[in-house]
């Protein structure tokens, strides 16, 4: 099996996962598969930058990716908004929804395998598909629901309690990505979470 095939067999497993009991028609997830583009990316190359209009949606087969926005009110500092590795769909979705320049930059952290979905492609799904049309709108929905547990837990939880949910949640994650990029999806500094995971360290278990 091919990098290709392999990638494409996981995003079907992925789609016919989210839409059970519905099945996608052979036909259909064919076509959707054809006009798909699997990439290798490697670490530290962008998939998606600020200012262009997000035309694809991304599919992580293998690897890890993040989106940051970079600040104007600090300089243009990185600021890390979340992370994605196997098996997550991923794209900026006012970018991709409204046909607007992005915010956001999507950067491969580690060399990754992915799978991207075409606009046009995947319309033609949903026109001609339900189980594919009820995919998109799962795959919206589960962004719209990380997207306000995001911003809840920064408003609401105190630092280590927001460090410790990502580290329970997320434990395979927060072992790959280095400590600088947490502290920034946390909204903390490096040295604000090097004291946060000392205090952990040194308590009774």
């Amino acid at each position: 099996m091919t990098d290709r095939e392999a990638a494409l067999a996981a995003f079907s497993r992925r789609l016919h996962k989210a839409v059970a009991p519905l099945v996608p028609g052979a036909a259909a997830l064919a076509r959707l598969q054809g006009g798909a583009r699997h990439r290798i990316v490697k670490k530290g190359e962008h998939i998606l930058r600020a200012g262009t209009v997000a035309d694809e949606v991304f599919f992580v087969h293998q690897g890890l990716l993040r989106y940051y926005i970079n600040d104007p009110a600090d300089g243009g500092q990185e600021r890390t908004g979340q992370f994605f590795d196997d098996g997550i769909v991923a794209t900026d979705a006012e970018s991709y929804l409204q046909r607007i320049p992005a915010q956001q930059n999507f950067e491969a952290l580690e060399t990754s395998s992915i799978v991207a979905l075409p606009r046009a492609v995947l319309n033609a799904g949903y026109d001609h598909d339900h189980a594919i049309e009820r995919f998109g709108r799962l795959m919206l929905e589960e962004a719209l629901i990380g997207s306000q547990r995001r911003v809840s837990r920064l408003l609401v939880l105190q630092p280590e309690e927001r460090y410790r949910i990502f580290v329970e949640t997320r434990p395979e994650v927060a072992r790959r990505v280095p400590q600088y990029l947490i502290a920034s999806y946390l909204g903390l500094t490096p040295e604000s979470l090097s004291r946060i995971r000392r205090r952990i360290a040194v308590r009774p278990r």
